[in-house]
This record gives structure tokens, C-alpha cells and sequence, in this order.
């Protein structure tokens, strides 16, 4: 009969490494690479990631990455590591292998007495490669002389370069967060920009177009002076068409950029853009959802363009009579749904066709991806169309408002 599964060496350190290469794949900064990784080389191998040391690859320079493991006495005395001036560093950068040493035979004064005053007597310098480049060391040390085993050298030098690989990660996620927040700041400028001068040719349309207007009203009423009584029938149903023009400028105007917007919120300007939709178009339309506060005036701007932009194509295209509009705020996201009883599409081959989207829906998309944000269109023929907007929030997105619905 036989006894208990006990897994070899071998099994064990390749489940070190698998556990390694899991925890690290998750990690999206340097410091959390290297906090995982302590603990898992302190579990697998009765040993201490000492010390970490990262190096300009232009200089050739090695800078010491303390963390919060390591006392800080020794922390504050690792030194800056140039070429040449540690065996023990040197010997692991030139030949990309695992340097074992004696604590006490260390040539650098600064490292042999920060490891000494730490305890430990063995040191292993781990070179941490990727893609065959030396990104940095990683001095894993020992409290007692007991060596480090061939199994243990191997599975050292593959920690390294999952480690290196992870770090170098970690930094081009860092890189791509720096850049995509560079980026959403100069998208907001850029909306910033357009609805100011969104606002400037409302408000030209609302008061010069008004004062022409009004101009005109007077020549009527002095032409209404002059003419003959059966003459003004026909002036009455020039001065009708004349407040027809003015109803839609104003509503033009609005539209192109409505105060309600600034002054109350997402939701209330909605309101306000179906309302004038339904009278011009007949299109019925439903706002439902509710939001927990305000949101930054960028966001709304979006989410107003992108349900205009929707509500335009579909009184264009969809042969529909309604349309419902979903708001809904949650922690990381606001996501606001068009969904429309119009005659749909096969979107895929719609688009094949055309070579991509209409001018419509990619102006939505572009409008959202400047946010960070998405667009899904589900569609099918005779079963309407659905796009699904979301666009990711920030803290400093979201403006408590508690009297806010």
C-alpha cells in the first residue's frame, strides 16, 4: 500500500515559480512586483530579498529599491551601484548568472556591512533579465551558512527573469497610465474648446439672430401701416413662418449648446434635447435612471453630444417612432443606453460594407474613447438598435450632490 503523495524538488520549485509568475502577472507597479516576490522567495527558500537594485541601462548604473521589509537603517544605507564597483553585483550583470558569495567576502564595504548588521551569511545575486537585458540584481540572502542547492541556483535564475519581466511590465503599464491620463487631459481641453465656441455661436443665434428677427417684426408692423386691408392676410402668414423661424433658432440654439447643461445637469438637459427632438420629429422618446451627483462638466458634455448624435441617426435612419434612454452611475463607470424600436441592422455586415462606421456612430465612438470610454452597438434587421456607452470615472469626476437626481 502506498503512502502519501510527497512532490520532488523539482515539482516543488516549479510550483514556486508558477506561483510567482501568477502573483507578479498581476502586479501594475514596481514596488508590488517587488513585494510579491519577497514573499515568495522568504516561503520557498528560508531566505530574504535583501536588497534590489535597478540600472539605467544607458549608464550602466545599479539604484538601490528599498521597501518595506528591510529595516531602515539598511534601507537608508544601500548604496548607488557603479560599473566596477561590486564583484559581487558585477559578476551577475557580465555573466547573466546567479552569483553565490560568503557575506563576509564581500569586496563592497557598504553592502557586506548592511548584510552583516542584518544577520545574514549567505548572499545570492540574481541578475533580472528580460528579453536578455539586465534590468537590474536582486541580492537574496541567507541568515545562516547553509549553501544554496544547484535546484535552488536554477530556480533562482528563472525567478530573475520572471521578476525582470514583470518589472519591466509594470513600468510600460505606469508609462501607459501616464500617457493615457496625458492624453484624456488634452481630449478635455479640446471638448473645453469646442463647447466654447459651441456656446459662442449659440448665444450669436440667440441674440443677433433675435435682434434680425425683431427687426423684422417692426418693418411688418410699419408695412401693416401702409397696406391695404386685403393685403394682410398675406402679411399675417409672413409674420406665422416669421415666428416659426424664431421658435426653431431658439430651439437651435439651445441644442447647440443649452444652458441647462451647465446649470443643472445631465439629466434635466436630456430631458430638454428629446423634448425638442419629439416636437421636430414626432420621435417619442423616454429618460429613465437616476444619478447619485453631478458629474465633471467633460463627461456630461460627452454623454449630451453622444445621446444627441444617437437621437439624430436614428430620426434619420431608423424608421423608428421610440426611443428609451438609460442612465446609470455606478463606483468606476457612467453608462447611458439608446435603444431604439427602429427597423435595426446586421452590424457586422453593415459595416463590412461601408468599410467601418457611419459618420454618426463614429463620431460617438471617437468622442468616447477621448474619455477613456466605450461603444457597443447591438442590432439585428426588425429588432432595433441598442448602443451602450460607458465611460470610466475618477474621483475628481464625480461631485457629491445629494438634492441631485
Amino acid at each position: 500500500m502506498s503512502g502519501p503523495y510527497t512532490p520532488s524538488p523539482i515539482d516543488a520549485h516549479g510550483q514556486v515559480l508558477h506561483d510567482l509568475a501568477v502573483a507578479v502577472g498581476h502586479a501594475h507597479k514596481v514596488e508590488e512586483v517587488i513585494q510579491t516576490s519577497a514573499a515568495v522567495i522568504r516561503l520557498a527558500f528560508e531566505a530574504r530579498l535583501a536588497g534590489l537594485y535597478l540600472r539605467d541601462l544607458s549608464s550602466g548604473i545599479l539604484t538601490a529599491d528599498p521597501y518595506e521589509e528591510l529595516s531602515p537603517i539598511f534601507a537608508a544605507g544601500l548604496p548607488t551601484i557603479r560599473p566596477g564597483e561590486s564583484l559581487l553585483i558585477e559578476e551577475a550583470v557580465t555573466s547573466k548568472k546567479v552569483s553565490i558569495w560568503p557575506v563576509e567576502a564581500l569586496g563592497h564595504p557598504a553592502i557586506r556591512a548592511g548584510l552583516e548588521a542584518e544577520g545574514f551569511r549567505m548572499v545570492a545575486c540574481v541578475p533580472l533579465l528580460s528579453k536578455a537585458e539586465i534590468l537590474g540584481v536582486g541580492l537574496i540572502a541567507r541568515p545562516n551558512d547553509v549553501p544554496f542547492l544547484p535546484i535552488e541556483l536554477h530556480t533562482l535564475s528563472a525567478i530573475g527573469s520572471i521578476i525582470g519581466v514583470a518589472i519591466e511590465n509594470a513600468r510600460l503599464y505606469e508609462e501607459l497610465v501616464v500617457c493615457r491620463d496625458e492624453l484624456r487631459f488634452l481630449a478635455t481641453g479640446m471638448l473645453q474648446t469646442r463647447e466654447v465656441e459651441a456656446k459662442r455661436i449659440a448665444r450669436n443665434l440667440h441674440d443677433v439672430g433675435g435682434q434680425l428677427l425683431a427687426a423684422v417684426h417692426f418693418k411688418l408692423e410699419e408695412l401693416a401701416e401702409v397696406l391695404p386691408p386685403q393685403a394682410r392676410g398675406h402679411l399675417e402668414a409672413v409674420r406665422g413662418q416669421l415666428l416659426q423661424a424664431e421658435e426653431q433658432l431658439r430651439t437651435l440654439s439651445h441644442e447647440l449648446r443649452t444652458p441647462i447643461l451647465d446649470d443643472l445637469g445631465i439629466r434635466p438637459a436630456l430631458d430638454f434635447l428629446t423634448q425638442g427632438m419629439a416636437a421636430r420629429t414626432g420621435l417619442h422618446t423616454t429618460v429613465g435612471g437616476s444619478l447619485k451627483a453631478r458629474l465633471s462638466p467633460s463627461i456630461e458634455t460627452v454623454i449630451y453630444r453622444s445621446v444627441q448624435e444617437a437621437l439624430a441617426n436614428v430620426a434619420k435612419h431608423a424608421s423608428g417612432t421610440r426611443v428609451w434612454i438609460e442612465l446609470e452611475q455606478q463606483p468606476q463607470q457612467i453608462r447611458c443606453t439608446v435603444r431604439d424600436d427602429g427597423i435595426g441592422f446586421d452590424v457586422r455586415a453593415t459595416f463590412a460594407a461601408r468599410g467601418g462606421l457611419g459618420i454618426g456612430l463614429l463620431s460617438i465612438r471617437e468622442r468616447l474613447e477621448e474619455m477613456g470610454g466605450t461603444l457597443e452597438i447591438t442590432s439585428a434587421p426588425e429588432q432595433g438598435t441598442t448602443l451602450c456607452m460607458t465611460i470610466p470615472l475618477e474621483d475628481d469626476d464625480v461631485v457629491p450632490d445629494p438634492d441631485h437626481s
